[in-house]
């Protein structure tokens, strides 16, 4: 890093204004002292009212990484000195990617580029996880009709038709079910065709438009969830489990109520190996459907993600953790590390109160959810009154709530119809 230090501590540069873990980030870094400039290309974004952001600037969208790249660059040059670290998949593609040169700039924390492509191509990430002694679903990758047929015969049906890898993808969509034999050639042809990717990521990984097609694992909506921190050489980790119970939109969705639960050794031994045979270090988000007494590895956030004030507020300052990385306080990392494991855990429950209270008015409103399964959702929520994280609530931070009603009613506005059915979707 060219930047000469000062006794003062670097700002970090937050992106990606309206997810809810920069929010998270930002409270958690500002409440270390640092300050936080907080790149937007949304007026209306949670964390952009947030008491603990020091000042705002005007962006481009993560979804274009030309426009993008080229902002940081140009920031970077005249305000050098920041922490970057990403929120969303795009730009940490997007930092690791160009890592060389932004480091001029700024304190990185970022994996090889290498090692991302080995988490967020599904392909790889089923090899390197079962390399690495983790439970995986079924899954393979056809390349032509016969090889999608035979797939089928293999698989059994229900099975899902799914994307390789989001990443600076368009009309990617989550993937599709398929329900026959007579439909999967046809949905795995759509699938193919409507796909597109960037020419950069193309080079790296040939084959990404080709889907995945793989095996259903049940119907459940309990994801296990395993958020956690590992550093560079891997000897520095730490994790803490939790399940996720509800999404939106169901089952398909960003997750709005999680629990906390015990971390399975298996797991968290197998995520460890993983880690140091893909060469990835930082905050992850790996998530695991439960089907059957099996817990199935289904991806890995490789960044800060939505939920993490809940783990923040559990003790395990990931945000943190990074910035001490990124600022090669390596001391201070370990004994941020000790410090974080030996802290009494704290609230027992998630729950994104606005996103939740608006999905189970329209799932009544629709009656896509029995009237007994929102009644025992009112309870457990109410059994947990207390002992719960809210992603934008806060006593000592309201704006950012107030903020959040705002973009909800923004977003409807926009796209009522949309907006209505993914709040509906059973």
């Amino acid at each position: 890093m060219a930047t000469q230090r000062t006794n003062s501590l670097p700002p970090a540069l937050l992106v990606d204004a309206t997810w809810y873990g920069t929010l998270a980030a930002a409270r958690n870094l500002s409440k270390h002292g640092v300050s936080i400039t907080l790149a937007c290309d949304a007026f209306v974004a949670p964390a952009r009212f947030s008491r603990h952001v020091t000042q705002t600037v005007s962006c481009p969208s993560s979804k274009n990484a030309i426009r993008l790249l080229a902002w940081l660059r140009s920031f970077g040059k005249e305000h050098p000195g920041h922490v970057l670290y990403p929120t969303s998949d795009g730009v940490a593609w997007l930092i690791s990617a160009h890592a060389e040169e932004l480091s001029r700039w700024y304190y990185l924390y970022s994996p090889p580029l290498e090692s991302l492509v080995r988490l967020l191509d599904k392909a790889r990430l089923v090899a390197d996880a079962r390399a690495a002694g983790l439970d995986v679903p079924e899954t393979l990758v056809p390349e032509n009709d016969t090889e999608v047929e035979q797939a089928g015969q293999r698989l059994g049906f229900p099975l899902f038709i799914k994307p390789r890898s989001q990443v600076f993808g368009v009309d990617l969509g989550k993937g599709v079910r398929v329900e026959r034999a007579s439909e999967l050639v046809g949905v795995w042809r759509t699938q193919r065709d409507t796909a597109q990717y960037s020419d950069k990521i193309l080079d790296l990984i040939p084959n990404l438009s080709l889907p995945l097609v793989q095996a259903s694992c049940g119907t459940t909506e309990r994801i296990y969830t395993v958020d956690g921190f590992v550093n560079e050489k891997g000897d520095a980790y730490a994790t803490l489990a939790c399940v996720k119970l509800l999404q939106r939109p169901r089952r398909s969705g960003a997750g709005i109520i999680f629990e906390r639960a015990e971390i399975d050794p298996s797991i968290h031994d197998g995520l460890r190996r993983l880690f140091k045979r893909t060469g990835f270090y930082g905050v992850f988000d790996a998530e695991f459907i439960e089907s059957e007494g099996r817990k199935l590895l289904i991806d890995i956030n490789p960044r800060f993600y939505n939920h993490m004030a809940f783990e923040v507020d559990l003790g395990l300052h990931f945000p943190w953790l990074v910035y001490l990385g990124a600022t090669g306080n390596r001391e201070a990392l370990r004994d941020a590390l000790d410090q974080s494991l030996a802290v009494t855990l704290g609230p027992r429950a998630y729950v994104h109160g606005i996103a939740t209270t608006l999905m189970l008015r329209a799932q009544a409103l629709t009656q896509a959810m029995p009237a007994e399964d929102r009644l025992r959702w009112r309870r457990w929520i109410a059994e947990n009154n207390g002992y719960v994280t809210d992603p934008t609530r806060s006593a000592e931070d309201p704006l950012p709530a107030l903020a959040e009603v705002v973009m909800e009613l923004v977003s409807f506005a926009h796209h009522p119809r949309s907006y209505l059915r993914n709040l509906a979707r059973s």
